[in-house]
């Protein structure tokens, strides 16, 4: 049996949570969805302002 490439169910679920919550409540959302993921166990995401982050530094994607 082959290993999928890619996000694991835990990223996956962590990064829509993410998303939810920067939707509905900005940064507080975000905060928040912290919170609830790391309580779960699923990590958390912390995005930083550096500009040349490579993870975090805005991109010309829409």
């Amino acid at each position: 049996m082959s290993r999928m490439k890619g996000a694991s169910l835990a990223e996956v679920v962590t990064r829509h949570l993410h998303a939810a919550g920067r939707t509905v409540a900005g940064e507080k959302g975000d905060r928040a969805a912290n919170a609830v993921t790391s309580a779960v166990g699923l990590g958390r995401i912390d995005i930083c302002d550096h500009p040349a982050c490579p993870d975090c530094a805005p991109t010309d994607r829409a």
